[in-house]
């Protein structure tokens, strides 16, 4: 496929036949040509009292953000900005930091499905590919709006070129040799991001398996950087039950519930 073709529009009636295909039960998302961004979008169906499961897709986010207020680029078509509206008032709030993983586990499943790459995460919000080096494909943000209103933004680079990229250590679909329809990639993070939510609620432990299995970060040597600037050095160990990664700094295990995590060895 060229990029020429991979960069059409995307085709709601080809989306609602790959939803249907996959039981989708939620909302019908709405797709946007262009937005300023798709998570302030939904925060305000939230506001609305949207269901859980709304949907907005833009080709094109002239204001996208990532976490820590990072610029987040969008070629137009070149991939999927999109954000989905949780409802997670049934569950406890110290339970709520498995959102983001969720979403990029079901990204990274869904990337392998659809396109054959070997997609994997990186705690907390990144999905990425690696060998001999740590590539990122995308990236997830999760803003809770409200007491009972979760807005999960993502976002993935599906034909971009290796010009079109932010930075050096991004990649693409493409560029890994995937090739994949953006309808049927989109139906499948909808619908996989539903299961792990379902997941989630239940107390299903094979959601944590299956997390830690795809968590590349598990078993590496890292560098935390926490929000409140102290660092963290040490071999991750695990995620315990409400997402927190956890760190063997050497003297004692460490709780990471939020920071940058820089892989020093892969």
């Amino acid at each position: 496929m060229s990029i020429s073709n991979a960069r059409t529009a995307l085709d709601l009636s080809a989306l609602l036949v790959e939803l249907e295909s996959q039981g989708w039960q939620g909302p019908i998302p709405t797709i946007l040509d262009t937005t300023e961004s798709t998570n302030s979008d939904v925060a305000r169906l939230a506001s609305a009292g949207a269901a859980e499961g709304s949907c907005i897709v833009a080709e094109h986010q002239s204001a996208g953000r990532g976490r820590l207020a990072r610029a987040w680029v969008s070629p137009r078509s070149a991939g999927l900005w999109l954000s989905v509206l949780v409802r997670p008032a049934d569950m406890p709030q110290s339970r709520w930091g498995w959102l983001p993983l969720l979403a990029g586990l079901a990204t990274a499943e869904s990337v392998r499905i659809t396109a054959g790459v070997p997609a994997g995460v990186k705690w907390p919000n990144d999905v990425v590919v690696f060998d001999t080096e740590v590539r990122k494909l995308g990236g997830i943000l999760s803003e809770a709006t409200s007491q009972d209103a979760v807005v999960v933004g993502i976002g993935l680079n599906v034909s971009m070129t290796r010009e079109e990229l932010p930075i050096a250590a991004a990649s693409s679909i493409f560029l890994e040799g995937g090739v994949v329809a953006r309808e049927a990639l989109l139906a499948t993070i909808l619908t996989r991001f539903a299961g792990r939510l379902a997941q989630w609620r239940s107390g299903d432990a094979q959601l944590m398996v299956d997390y830690r299995d795809a968590c590349m970060s598990i078993g590496r040597t890292v560098v935390a950087v926490l929000p409140d600037s102290d660092v963290v050095r040490g071999t991750v160990v695990g995620v315990d039950e409400n997402g927190q990664l956890l760190v063997d700094d050497g003297t004692t295990v460490v709780i990471v519930t939020a920071g940058d995590v820089i892989h020093a060895t892969i």
